[in-house]
């Protein structure tokens, strides 16, 4: 791939990774990399955080990723965490909420809501942590050329034509958005549609508590369907639909606007409005996330209508499953053709999310008052119900992770594909966390009251051993462990792991379960298409 690029570089050096756009996706990449000690560069146009709030809200498994990087304190210390979201019908009545309690599976809310200045800041400061990630503002990468040894890209100044440097990248993450230059250079398509309507947002702080609940509410009405949203920090913001006829200039002028407060009964007593735009929903997708060394991730790679809350929670699942296969293949554990299981293992859990997302915005926005009533009506007779809650459950639920690196076996157990619980163990010296924390940063193979360097056969720990893994022993009912143990004080796991009848499992640095078994000798192999293996002796932990 060959870019026509006229600059010539003043110099250059080689990273391990170049990280272009330094948004939510950049900087938990960022983070990521210095965790997992790789020298990466990140490139960012602006010199400061973007100040108006685009995204609002974040769910349990994003917070997930938040805690690997070691920034929930920070970062949940800012947020509302567990708000309802409500769908409010015709009669001004919710016809439908949300869940508010923590998950069983990540053990935290599913709609936890940020002011996202606060959030990238706090997000960028973390990276600061490593001495071996660079960040430079005020420059765009531009990528030259890509070959079987890595990709040179270009850092240039915002405001001038010539670059400044030239690096060499074994690889590249384009988390440059939606018009991402670096999907553009490398020649990625990025197909979809628009919606035809356009939004109107007002963002506001307040001056003294306003007359509403402490909720998140979609307004449902066909005649104008809207967001009303409490945010942290003291902000507020509304949302409108703009209907046909209507002028972009007409509805953010300030008699129109406060005409529209003051239907809600908002008057500049209550509030100051910072920031008023308008913006379209857009659905896209690019039909390859990987192209040779350059990878996309968060909305480089796919867009979604906000209904369903998804766009950082995907960008944030994007960053977590592909920056531990980076490590991998940059360190020589594992084969490049790793990288290929990004995309397989995302994309369904994307499309997913995206169905979720279209299913809430037709509820959002009824075609007419009739089919708004008829809802209302059927919804609200059908959400109290058995069947209802089930329902919601599985709305609630994420999908199971697609094929990609985990066990394919035709008798996996239940628990291969999805995200191991969450659950507060004890490690030596009676400290409890939760186990993603106990567990570090990178690969680990638990047994439930057994001893995975003892137990599980010599072959399989050695065909694993180019992971490098942690081998744990897990100990029901006790805070009290040695070393290579952990405590489960109160049968977390001891429940989880029965429930699905197994006593090993294999886990991916991203919590993911790559294998289960009852027997130590029924654990597979990891696929020799993406291992680097080495049958030398194993390291116990």
């Amino acid at each position: 791939m060959t870019i026509d690029n006229p600059v010539s570089p003043a110099c250059e050096d080689t990273v391990d990774l170049a990280i272009i756009g330094f948004g939510p996706a950049g900087a938990t990449a960022a983070n990521f990399a210095g965790q997992f000690g790789l020298r990466a560069v990140v490139i960012e146009r602006d010199t400061d955080v973007y100040p108006r709030q685009r995204a609002i809200a974040m769910d349990d498994q994003a917070l997930r990723v938040v805690r690997a990087i070691g920034l929930y304190d920070e970062i949940t210390a800012r947020m509302h965490m567990g708000v309802t979201a409500r769908f409010i019908g015709v009669d001004g009545r919710p016809f439908l909420s949300t869940p508010t309690a923590p998950t069983d599976e990540c053990g935290d809310p599913l709609a936890n809501f940020f002011y996202q200045p606060w959030l990238e800041g706090t997000l960028r400061g973390g990276v600061s942590r490593y001495d071996d990630v660079e960040v430079i503002t005020g420059h765009e990468g531009r990528l030259v050329d890509q070959d079987s040894d890595g990709v040179t890209v270009d850092i240039v100044p915002t405001r001038r034509q010539r670059a400044t440097r030239r690096i060499r990248a074994r690889y590249v993450m384009a988390c440059d958005g939606g018009s991402s230059p670096t999907r553009k250079a490398v020649g990625g398509t990025f197909a979809g549609s628009s919606y035809s309507e356009q939004w109107m947002d007002i963002q506001a702080e307040v001056k003294r508590p306003l007359p509403f609940d402490p909720h998140f509410d979609f307004l449902c009405n066909p005649e104008r369907p809207g967001v009303r949203c409490p945010c942290p920090g003291g902000h507020f913001r509304w949302e409108w639909r703009i209907n046909e006829g209507e002028t972009v200039e007409q509805m953010l002028s300030d008699e129109t606007i406060w005409s529209m407060l003051r239907a809600e009964g908002i008057s500049p007593d209550d509030i100051d409005i910072k920031r008023t735009w308008t913006y379209t929903f857009h659905v896209r997708k690019a039909a390859r996330w990987r192209i040779g060394r350059v990878l996309l991730a968060g909305d480089a790679a796919h867009v979604m209508p906000p209904f369903a809350g998804q766009g950082i929670s995907g960008a944030l699942r994007d960053v977590a499953n592909v920056m531990w296969k980076l490590s991998d293949v940059v360190a020589g554990r594992a084969d490049p053709a790793l990288l290929d299981t990004y995309q397989t293992e995302r994309e369904a859990h994307h499309d997913a999310m995206l169905r979720r997302a279209e299913m809430f915005g037709r509820m959002v926005m009824p075609p007419n008052r009739i089919v708004a009533r008829a809802r209302d009506i059927s919804v609200r007779a059908l959400a109290p119900t058995s069947p209802g809650r089930l329902l919601v459950g599985r709305m609630a639920r994420p999908p199971r992770l697609s094929p990609g690196f985990t066990d394919a076996g035709r008798d996996r157990s239940p628990a291969v594909g999805h995200l191991l619980k969450a659950a507060t163990v004890a490690s030596p010296g009676i400290v409890q966390h939760r186990i993603d924390e106990a567990l570090g940063p990178g690969w680990a193979i638990l047994g439930l009251g057994r001893n995975p360097s003892t137990e599980i056969p010599r072959h399989i720990l050695a065909a694993w051993k180019t992971f490098e893994p942690r081998l744990v022993t897990i100990r029901p009912g006790t805070s009290v462990v040695a070393d290579g143990e952990l405590g489960d004080p109160v049968g977390e796991l001891w429940d989880w792991m029965r429930e699905r009848r197994v006593r090993f499992l294999v886990v991916r640095p991203d919590r993911y379960v790559h294998s289960a078994a009852c027997r130590a000798a029924d654990l597979p192999l990891p696929a020799p298409r993406y291992s680097a293996v080495d049958s030398s002796p194993v390291q116990t932990a």
